[in-house]
């Protein structure tokens, strides 16, 4: 019965995946200035902003500030932070699979560079 309900929710061919589905959903409030430290994902990472302001970078690349409402993906093995803006706090839904991988922490300097527009 179960069965023919879930087919019922769909139109065309879905599939559940099963193999390597495992993932670990988090859910943070970071308060102004709270961030992660460097890390990465095994097999990568979702970040979608509930609430607030937040900001994300990955290695090398530019500060990108995040609002309510956006979501943004670290693909595996990519060495990346998140947290909140240095004046306005957040709150996110993290969906991780596979292992963390943590670093040192983000320099002040990292942190406040101006976002990405």
């Amino acid at each position: 019965m179960a069965r023919a309900q879930q087919r019922s929710n769909f139109t065309g061919t879905v599939t559940r995946v099963e193999e390597g589905s495992d993932g670990t959903i988090a859910h943070f409030r970071f308060a102004a200035g709270a961030r992660t430290k460097w890390h990465s994902h095994e097999r990568g990472q979702i970040i979608l902003v509930e609430q607030g302001v937040a900001r994300t970078q990955i290695k090398g690349g530019p500060v990108i500030e995040l609002n309510a409402g956006d979501i943004i993906y670290a693909p595996p093995g990519v060495v990346h932070w998140h947290g909140a803006a240095p004046d306005k706090e957040c709150i996110q839904y993290n969906v991780t699979r596979g292992s963390v991988m943590w670093l040192d922490e983000v320099s002040e300097k990292d942190y406040t560079a101006a976002p990405k527009k």
